[in-house]
């Protein structure tokens, strides 16, 4: 996080920045995430990504040491986010005490939206990632196993208050569910027409009735 002194510079990763300049590093990432929204995590450009910013390639070196640093820090910067907003969802008075409605509020998800959002795209971007590069699945695994962390604490908490079978792991139910939603978004992100919300309310049903203690 960055840290403030009293000379008004701000330290960043042990690197002396002026607040304002951490306007750049906010553009940048953003700039990033929509890049490779747009053209996916291999064939994004340094050049394009200083393009969306309106910064020449060379400034991007004063935050990052390379391209799959800046990228590797747009995928955490974009899942944080991602890992904000859903926090916010579950926070919202109108989310009932269903386990089954909060685990539907969380990522991948878009039911408000039209189309897949950038953060949506980043995210199956950030498995990919993790999956084919070593040095990213470093930086990324906490940030992917916090994302699976918010499904097992609903269903645990589902089991303490006796709403949920005991007998079912609550990291396998978090596990599954959270592939049944990865999936969802990849087969929608492809062009698979998504499943409407109104659809989605038997199917919920069947898996609340599945999963309850008896």
């Amino acid at each position: 996080m960055p840290v403030e002194s009293s000379k008004k510079v701000v330290e960043v990763d042990g690197r002396r920045r002026r607040p304002w300049a951490l306007a750049s590093q906010e553009n940048l990432l953003n700039s990033a995430i929509e890049e490779i929204a747009a053209s996916g995590f291999e064939r994004a450009r340094l050049s394009d990504i200083a393009k969306r910013a309106g910064m020449t390639p060379g400034s991007i070196y004063t935050w990052f040491e390379n391209k799959e640093d800046l990228f590797q820090a747009a995928l955490q910067h974009a899942l944080s986010n991602q890992l904000q907003k859903n926090q916010e969802v579950l926070a919202d008075a109108d989310i009932d005490n269903s386990f089954l409605r909060q685990i539907a509020a969380l990522v991948p998800r878009n039911h408000q939206d039209d189309a897949p959002t950038n953060a949506q795209q980043l995210l199956i971007e950030c498995y990919y990632a993790a999956w084919r590069d070593p040095k990213a699945r470093e930086k990324l695994l906490d940030g992917i196993e916090s994302q699976r962390q918010m499904y097992i604490s609903i269903f645990e908490e589902g089991q303490e208050q006796g709403v949920v079978d005991n007998e079912i792991s609550a990291t396998s139910l978090a596990t599954f569910l959270l592939s049944l939603h990865t999936g969802l978004a990849m087969l929608s992100l492809a062009g698979v027409p998504r499943i409407s919300d109104s659809e989605w309310v038997t199917i919920y049903a069947r898996l609340a009735d599945a999963f309850r203690a008896r």
